[in-house]
């Protein structure tokens, strides 16, 4: 009933094939040993593959939000694309199986031709197809519609990361410099401390090192509060 149609493209022996591959037989798994091996991947591919090439381009220190989102992103669409490649051959399988008449090569691409089952290798594949095959087709369906929603979800956190890490900056960061100045009058800016004018050593050490101008004639903030007295132009252009 089917020497006509070369072994390896018989649909119960494609069948036979996906079971025994390495990569397609997870499909085969309990649902607990089919999600095992894809957390086993995930985590593979994350550690060996997606964390390296995030880092390379954010830092885990400075910007770990982005590293760990950009790494998701990898290893979730890594995964995605296994599963897919999974899904495609059980679904092709499961399409001839299922199917009254299949096509098939006897050489080559030139000289394709079409099979018709007889009625007892149709009800054997169709059983097959209906008890062995959708089962697993429905399993890799719900996985891929899984895995691409946390794809998309990961794509939609990282394009608002940047905006939410400036914001929360912005709200947490440390002040701007003029406020960080400690609040002074113009008088006291203009007196010397109390320890210069009590101590003729270091009065002449501090007026040495400011080159007989006030010191505040070197910061533009208390040179400004001051109003830029006993200062030169060449601090004013400093």
């Amino acid at each position: 009933m089917e020497i006509g149609v070369p072994y390896e493209q018989r649909p119960v022996n494609e069948y036979s094939a996906l079971k025994e591959s390495t990569l397609y037989s997870w499909a085969e798994l309990s649902p607990g040993s089919f999600f095992m091996r894809l957390g086993s991947l995930c985590l593979v591919t994350f550690t060996v593959l997606a964390a390296p090439i995030s880092a390379a381009s954010f830092s885990p220190g400075k910007d770990p939000l982005k590293f760990v989102l950009a790494a998701g992103i990898g290893t979730l669409l890594l995964v995605s694309l296994v599963v897919l490649r999974i899904y495609l051959g059980w679904s092709y399988v499961g399409d001839r199986l299922l199917s009254a008449v299949v096509p098939y090569e006897e050489t080559g691409w030139y000289d394709g031709q079409m099979w018709v089952k007889p009625a007892e290798v149709l009800a054997r594949d169709r059983l097959l197809g209906s008890y062995k095959v959708k089962p697993v087709i429905n399993l890799l369906k719900q996985t891929l519609v899984g895995t691409g929603a946390l794809l998309v979800g990961a794509v939609a956190l990282f394009a608002f990361a940047a905006p939410v890490e400036e914001f929360v900056h912005s709200f947490n960061g440390a002040p701007t410099t003029a406020s960080s100045k400690p609040i002074m009058r113009r008088e006291d800016l203009l007196k010397l401390p109390a320890e210069v004018r009590q101590d003729d050593d270091l009065a002449a050490a501090a007026a040495e090192a400011a080159n007989g101008r006030p010191v505040y004639c070197r910061d533009r903030y208390y040179r400004a509060l001051a109003g830029g007295q006993y200062c030169t132009s060449d601090d004013l252009l400093n």
